[in-house]
């Protein structure tokens, strides 16, 4: 995808990420290791409780919740933390299954009404050592991902998703940006190759987004692309939009939240910026000062009827992608 036509001209926004990064000489001191380690150490216990309290009593694997429990995990268990993989595994077995099932009165089974959690089985466990998605089950989810393309090359974004605060139109580019980041985070064969190809070509006319999640996934997908030169351009672009307190807000120019700032600090470190960074410094500051003491954050409602309250879905997804984030500036134990 040219990103050009969809950034901001590299030269502007080098002045303007300059400006924003020195814009705020209260900012505190960057964390040490050991204070984002135990930033995560808090972190988990929370995203366990609450995300096998939803497995319980929801019975619903959603977009914003199961895949992002069993995600971290596996990422933390990468990262030196104590994780039972054994219960890990089962919960993404359950994860796998429960898409696979057709709940009561539903039109088609749960994976293919729920693409975008489906993709984020993908993204989670594709390269997980722990072993946590057989080849069989992964080729099975990348298939009913690959048919539930439209014809257009894009995919709808499913559940409750178009009722996020933004446009409908961007919020299926980004569903069709991360399902495509999906089918490319392994070999899943010559049909995901094309799907994706097809998703990049419908992609080619998107403008800018209103929402930090927009330009996140267009940078993991510049990234996983190997195209440098639109890595940098939009790597340039989230840094100019970072706030004056080190984080984004989900939406860009809203206050900081986890969910932008987690997002951000994940696509940045993903695509190469370095963990000594400042603008990374910054961005774990503000992450490690704003957790709450159970370990989680408060996140506004990313829907647009809950815009106006910290909801407790939006917290945990928030939650799910600082302890991401934070991880990826962490070495490999």
């Amino acid at each position: 995808m040219n990103v050009g036509k969809a950034v901001m001209g590299v030269g502007l926004v080098v002045l303007v990420s300059s400006v924003v990064a020195g814009a705020d000489d209260s900012v505190e001191a960057v964390p040490t290791r050991e204070q984002v380690r135990e930033a995560v150490g808090r972190s988990l216990p929370y995203l366990e409780t609450a995300g096998v309290s939803w497995i319980e009593n929801k019975k619903c694997v959603t977009c914003h919740r199961v895949a992002f429990l069993t995600w971290s995990h596996a990422e933390a268990s990468r990262k030196g933390f104590a994780v039972d993989l054994a219960k890990n595994r089962e919960r993404v077995e359950w994860s796998v299954q429960s898409s696979l099932e057709k709940k009561e009165k539903a039109s088609d089974i749960d994976g293919a009404l729920n693409i975008d959690g489906l993709a984020q089985i993908l993204l989670g466990h594709s390269a997980d050592p722990s072993g946590a998605l057989p080849e069989q089950q992964r080729a099975t989810l990348v298939q009913i991902a690959v048919k539930g393309q439209q014809p257009d090359g894009s995919w709808k974004a499913g559940g409750q998703l178009p009722g996020q605060k933004r446009p409908k139109e961007e919020t299926a580019q980004v569903s069709t940006m991360w399902i495509a980041l999906a089918l490319g985070s392994a070999d899943n064969g010559e049909a995901a190759v094309e799907a994706r190809r097809r998703a990049l070509s419908w992609l080619e006319r998107a403008e800018p987004g209103k929402s930090t999640e927009w330009f996140v996934a267009r940078l993991l997908l510049n990234h996983q692309d190997r195209d440098a030169r639109n890595v940098a351009s939009v790597i340039e672009q989230l840094k100019a939009q970072q706030n004056k307190d080190g984080g984004w807000g989900w939406l860009v120019g809203d206050p900081s939240d986890a969910l932008g700032t987690g997002m951000a600090l994940y696509a940045l470190s993903i695509a190469g910026v370095a963990s000594d960074d400042p603008v990374l410094g910054r961005v774990q500051q503000f992450l490690v000062s704003t957790q709450l003491k159970d370990g989680s954050w408060a996140v506004m409602g990313t829907k647009a009827n809950k815009k106006d309250r910290v909801e407790e879905t939006a917290s945990y997804w928030g939650a799910a992608w600082a302890t991401l984030g934070l991880l990826q500036t962490l070495p490999r134990s």
